[in-house]
């Protein structure tokens, strides 16, 4: 028995399950499980595996890796079951709690930093889930005050969990995560708190991922995001726009002065997003296409 010879088993049966990428999936499973890079399993992957190791260590790491593969034959997702992403580079913890980051919201994390050289600025990131957009920006964009809000506390602790793996920082201001600070809030209802805990009650910018998968097109999805990941982080209402009439409504009393709004989008969103903002009186400054060529953030400012 070879290590070889457990990932193509392993690869078979997602094959077999229609799972795209089979092979790759199978050899993240395996070797998250052996705690091995790529390397050492290529330099071991043909070595004789009960001269190595006794039986009962070579039965528990195939029983563990059944378990793991048959989890995602039946489309678990492969995220949740190594418990970790990548996003503009940076690993992320990821559960069931949280939205699994994707490369498109990397558009909106990238045009922020791109637009705004200044890091004397306050960032609100409003549905941050496992925090990928709050974090990067505190990690990589490196601005003075980044707030990330939720109404799940499970997303929370994620988020909180991979600031403090991914943010160094040794100026670490009183009662904040290295110039991070999260907040359950359902949209603005808790924000007014943001005044007493930080002495803040408006930002330069608030960026926001939202819910906006329209109420009957979600089980239309891959079965890994409409069977697994949280319905609340996907269901946009009927309509898809219910978050974005609330951002356009509301966001105002928390933006200062040339304050500006990135949100992200579906990719046929564009225009009805825009009609919401400009009625209400915002003026719609771009609309950015990710790698794909689709419409993907669009910005407003008051």
């Amino acid at each position: 028995m070879r290590l070889r010879d457990i990932l193509e088993e392993g690869k078979q049966l997602l094959s077999k399950s229609k799972i795209e990428n089979a092979e790759y999936d199978a050899t993240e499973i395996l070797l998250n499980l052996l705690d091995m890079d790529m390397a050492r399993f290529l330099f071991e992957c043909d070595d004789d595996l009960e001269k190595k190791y006794d039986k009962t260590s070579i039965s528990n790491l195939i029983s563990e890796f059944d378990e793991l593969i048959n989890a995602r034959a039946s489309h678990y997702p492969l995220q949740y079951l190594l418990g970790e992403t990548y996003f503009l580079g940076l690993r992320f913890n990821v559960d069931r709690d949280v939205l699994i980051p994707r490369a498109d919201t990397e558009t909106l994390v990238e045009k922020v930093m791109q637009d705004n050289q200044d890091k004397n600025i306050s960032i609100l990131d409003m549905c941050t889930g496992s925090g990928c957009i709050a974090v990067s920006l505190a990690a990589l964009g490196d601005y003075k005050l980044v707030v990330g809000t939720d109404i799940s506390d499970g997303a929370l602790e994620i988020a909180a969990k991979n600031a403090d793996e991914l943010i160094v920082d040794n100026d670490v201001m009183d009662e904040m995560n290295k110039h991070i600070y999260f907040l359950k809030s359902d949209m603005f209802k808790n924000l007014d708190k943001l005044n007493d805990k930080l002495g803040i009650s408006a930002f330069d910018i608030i960026t926001i991922n939202p819910p906006y998968i329209k109420s009957g097109e979600i089980k239309h999805l891959q079965e890994e995001v409409k069977n697994y990941e949280p319905r609340i982080a996907l269901d946009g209402d009927k309509d898809g726009l219910k978050y974005y009439k609330e951002i356009a409504n509301e966001a105002k009393n928390y933006l200062n002065e040339n304050g500006k709004i990135y949100l992200e989008i579906g990719f046929d969103q564009a225009n009805d997003v825009k009609k919401i903002f400009e009625n209400k009186g915002y003026t719609h400054i771009e609309t950015v296409k990710d790698l794909g060529g689709n419409d993907r953030v669009i910005i407003f400012t008051i």
